[in-house]
């Protein structure tokens, strides 16, 4: 056992026999068999973990309490052996005895949803020569349990504070913050030793604009509290979503004593919200407009010609010889071609002309403001000029055409269904006088 526990350790760890603040055993080479036999004969359960939370070691109470065989312990983590309601609580604390590098406690602890026996767990560091924390040593004792007369309303606020999943954030009447919980150090990347004592604004500085923190105050001031959602920096200046309550705590006579913020990291939560309305309007394989997000944009486009006495165009594009090496090359090798000609088609016209994907090989260009029927016609021509130019994928040369019909607003169509259409139609007609080439509307 002695051995096994040491692989897993660094060659310079020292080892720790006690929990709160042990003095560091001489031998650092290797775990004493003694100090094994220690945590062994203990009659709390007992436990040894890496820096990635992977049991070296378990005593034998600690396997009868959690039900499982001490051999089945080793080399797993807390999120196999636990019910998924406290894994975060004790990754969450294993994270905060690496972080802070001191021992860490938690109180009135349930290990299964439906117990009735809460446990005390304490957790220290083992540290190196290097002061670097290479593992964790930890205990266990079941708590006597109180009855609810017994159990204060402070102890209970004190608990769901300090376990809540949420982080938590208490500052006094000047924005000095007086307490943090272990979610917000590790959403957040401070410690709880330098973030007491300093302004809130420690947590946003140079970030959020002073003029939506003085909004945020004078809800708080009048209404008594402020819920939204923000961007904001952790620590190490990584970007995330959040999430924000806060909430006014007044005294007796009325006056302003805390606030109290509560916050998650809504990150993951708003990337995926973020890109499914992207997709909902998007092209997911060239990330071009789709045909709904091109017809309101050619509808919009109408509207202001109309009140602006302009015209507008719409150049439908089907390109030609892709089948074939579709079929030839695959699908994955089709999909390249028509990012690249995706690109190609973008960098062709304006940034504030809409270039969209309808399907297929086919794309669509609506030209805002067009000057002239004829300006229109030059842009065709330099689309259908830019996708013959060849290029490589794969190693493999590749020469592609493509086929344009072009409508122009009012001329040819008075709505965008039609506009659409009528483009539609002149680029098979396009197709039918041998592709690689123009035709418009008529």
């Amino acid at each position: 056992m002695e051995k096994e526990i040491q692989k897993n350790m660094d060659a310079d760890s020292t080892f720790y026999p006690k929990i709160g603040s042990p003095a560091p055993l001489t031998d650092s080479q290797s775990v004493p068999t003694q100090q094994l036999t220690l945590l062994e004969a203990l009659p709390y359960p007992a436990w040894i973990k890496n820096r990635r939370g992977e049991y070296l070691y378990a005593n034998n109470a600690y396997a009868e309490l959690i039900g499982v065989p001490v051999a089945t312990i080793k080399g797993r983590t807390d999120r196999q052996l636990f019910p998924k309601f406290i894994q975060d609580q004790l990754a969450d604390s294993d994270a905060l005895v690496f972080h802070e590098k001191e021992t860490v406690e938690l109180d009135n602890i349930y290990l299964h949803s439906t117990a009735t026996k809460t446990y005390w767990v304490s957790k220290s560091p083992l540290k190196n020569k290097s002061n670097q924390v290479t593992g964790i040593i930890g205990l266990i004792k079941q708590r006597k349990n109180l009855s609810p007369n017994e159990t204060s309303h402070k102890d209970l606020a004190a608990h769901a504070i300090k376990h809540s999943n949420e982080a938590v954030i208490i500052t006094d009447a000047e924005f000095k913050i007086t307490l943090v919980n272990p979610a917000f150090i590790r959403i957040t990347g401070f410690s709880a030793n330098e973030i007491i004592g300093s302004p809130a604004s420690i947590i946003n500085a140079n970030w959020l604009a002073t003029e939506f923190m003085e909004s945020i105050k004078h809800q708080l001031h009048y209404y008594g509290s402020w819920e939204g959602e923000t961007w904001n920096r952790k620590k190490n200046g990584q970007l995330y979503n959040e999430k924000v309550k806060i909430s006014v705590i007044r005294s007796n006579t009325g006056e302003i004593t805390h606030y109290i913020g509560q916050f998650v990291d809504n990150t993951e939560q708003k990337q995926t919200q973020e890109k499914l309305e992207f997709l909902a309007f998007h092209d997911a394989l060239t990330g071009l407009a789709n045909r709904a997000l091109f017809l309101d944009r050619v509808s919009q486009s109408i509207h202001q010609s109309n009140r602006n006495n302009t015209r507008c165009a719409v150049i439908y594009l089907d390109l030609n010889e892709f089948k074939p090496l579709n079929d030839t090359y695959g699908h994955p090798f089709g999909d390249k071609v028509l990012i690249h000609a995706a690109q190609v088609i973008k960098e062709a016209v304006r940034k504030v002309d809409t270039v969209s994907r309808q399907g297929g090989d086919e794309f669509s260009v609506l030209l805002e403001e067009t000057p002239s029927i004829e300006g229109a016609v030059i842009v065709a021509q330099k689309i259908i000029t830019s996708i013959r130019q060849a290029f490589v994928i794969d190693n493999i040369n590749v020469s592609i055409g493509a086929s344009a019909g072009i409508a122009v607003y009012p001329e040819h169509g008075s709505d965008a269904d039609k506009l659409i259409s009528n483009a539609d139609k002149a680029m098979y007609a396009a197709k039918s006088l041998g592709g690689n080439g123009y035709y418009l509307y008529k």
